[in-house]
C-alpha cells in the first residue's frame, strides 16, 4: 500500500505542475489571500486522497500536526453531535450523503487553515485542492470542472486534459482496492477532517 501511496504522491506532483503551467499560459490564478473554497464546508475526497493525506502527516512538524489534527477532531465532534457524521462509519457512499455533509458543515473552515487563511499542509493537499479555481472547458464550451466564479477566463481542456488526470487517478484507486483484496473500484469518499484523524485503511 505504501508503494501505491508513493505513486499517488508522484501523480499529485505532476498534475500540480501541469495545472500551474495551464494557469500561467491562460493568465488565470487565484486571488492572493482568497480561501473561500476552503472555508465554506467540507467537500468529499476519494479514499486514496485520504490515505495519502494521513501518511503525509508524518512529514509535517509536530506542532502544526497537533494543531491541524486537534481542530479536525473538534469539527468531527460537532458534526457527530449534529448527527451529520460518524467516526464509526466515515465513508460517503452516495451523492445525497455528500450533499448532506456539505450542507451541515457549511459554516466550517478546513482544519488545515491558519488564522490568516493559509493552508498549513499545502504541499500535501488533496487532488481537488490543487486543480480547483478556474473553470476547465472542453469543446463547445462544455464544462469539465466548474470553477469558483471569481474568474473571467477559463482553462481550455486542450491545455489541461482533466479526463486524463481523472483516469490516472482511477487507475491508482483501482490498484489500492486490489491491494486491499477488493475486485473492483468502489465509489466511496470521505472528508478532510476524517482523513486527518482516522486510520481509514480498515474501511478499504
Amino acid at each position: 500500500m505504501k508503494r501505491i501511496i508513493r505513486n499517488y504522491s508522484k501523480f499529485l506532483a505532476l498534475t500540480t505542475q501541469q495545472f500551474n503551467e495551464a494557469t500561467k499560459k491562460n493568465k488565470v490564478k487565484c486571488r492572493r489571500g482568497c480561501h473561500e473554497c476552503c472555508a465554506s464546508g467540507f467537500f468529499d475526497i476519494p479514499l486514496l486522497d485520504a490515505l495519502h493525506l494521513r501518511e503525509s502527516l508524518k512529514k509535517i512538524p509536530s506542532p502544526i500536526r497537533k494543531r491541524v489534527v486537534g481542530k479536525a477532531n473538534e469539527q468531527l465532534d460537532v458534526l457527530e453531535k449534529k448527527g451529520a457524521f460518524s467516526r464509526k462509519d466515515p465513508l460517503l457512499k452516495t451523492l445525497p450523503a455528500i450533499d448532506a455533509i456539505s450542507r451541515r458543515s457549511a459554516k466550517m473552515r478546513c482544519p488545515a487553515l491558519d488564522d490568516n487563511g493559509a493552508c498549513l499542509i499545502y504541499g500535501h493537499r488533496p487532488h481537488i485542492c490543487r486543480i480547483f479555481g478556474p473553470t476547465i472547458r472542453g469543446p463547445r464550451r462544455a464544462v469539465r470542472l466548474e470553477g469558483c466564479g471569481y474568474f473571467t477566463k477559463d482553462i481550455p481542456e486542450a491545455d489541461y486534459p482533466i479526463f486524463d488526470h481523472y483516469n490516472e487517478e482511477k487507475d491508482l484507486q483501482r490498484a489500492m482496492f486490489k491491494k486491499a483484496g477488493r475486485k473492483r473500484l468502489r465509489a466511496v469518499d470521505t472528508i478532510i477532517p476524517a482523513a486527518l484523524t482516522l486510520d481509514l485503511k480498515k474501511w478499504l
